[in-house]
């Protein structure tokens, strides 16, 4: 998203200075403190969520703000990025239709907002198919590969008749593979496992991974021209969701 942003505006003349709250909502008030009195010409926040503080002070710093990554009918300014309801039940949908029956969801440490999302769209996959949307685990541990690997025994003492399993994010889905492996699970013979994001790994790990690709580099770019839109021109013209892609590989 970053080189994407900096495609489009640094050519105009605007540099990009960056700071990490890693979501906390009081780091980010405190470095939106910082920020603002550097007199910005806008803000980008690669989150969704924030704390009433922080909403407040760039509404009154009256400047461009959008929000990247996912789409929310609410932002406090500009929202793009895609829709993390439908990538779900895309892929939900796609996990359904090869024939699976015994489906699990594994979530790990996220942003509210897009949990919520991504459990929006396995509900509304799962029940228009007549199919029990309870396999569900949120591990309260980061959205890694261990947390995958930690988390597959869970699901298999849980959930004996597991045979495929749906994960938020592709490191999750690589976690889960490695454990497979080690335990002589067949995928995706007897569990087939697909990601979220269509990271790097997802291409080279074994067996390659089916995921939901972020467009992310597009995310950045779409940001960019509804800032100078907006900087140039006073207005924006409202944009849709961005579109994600499903990517089929060998693991489902």
């Amino acid at each position: 998203m970053f080189a994407g942003l900096q495609k489009v505006l640094q050519p105009a003349g605007y540099h990009i200075m960056l700071a990490e709250s890693q979501h906390h909502l009081e780091r980010e008030e405190k470095l939106l403190e910082t920020l603002l009195s550097y007199n910005l010409a806008a803000a980008v926040l690669l989150s969704v969520e924030h704390s009433q503080n922080a909403r407040n002070a760039l509404i009154a710093a009256n400047i461009p703000v959008v929000e990247i990554g996912a789409v929310r009918a609410d932002p406090i300014d500009m929202s793009i990025g895609i829709d993390y309801v439908a990538a779900m039940y895309q892929l939900t949908q796609t996990v359904i239709a090869s024939g699976y029956q015994n489906i699990g969801l594994l979530c790990a440490n996220q942003e509210q907002w897009i949990f919520q999302q991504h459990l929006q769209g396995w509900y509304k996959a799962m029940l228009r198919h007549h199919m029990s949307p309870n396999r569900v685990i949120n591990a309260a541990l980061p959205a890694n590969f261990s947390t995958g690997a930690s988390q597959l025994p869970e699901f298999l003492l849980a959930w004996p008749e597991l045979d495929a399993l749906v994960c938020v994010s592709d490191e999750l889905a690589c976690g889960a593979l490695y454990e497979c492996q080690r335990r002589r699970i067949k995928v995706p013979d007897d569990l087939a496992v697909v990601g979220f994001g269509d990271s790097d790994v997802s291409r080279v790990c074994q067996p390659p991974l089916t995921t939901m690709a972020v467009p992310h580099h597009k995310i950045g770019i779409e940001a960019g021209r509804a800032l100078l839109e907006r900087l140039t021109e006073g207005n924006w013209s409202d944009r849709k969701p961005i579109a994600s892609s499903l990517c089929m590989r060998d693991s489902c």
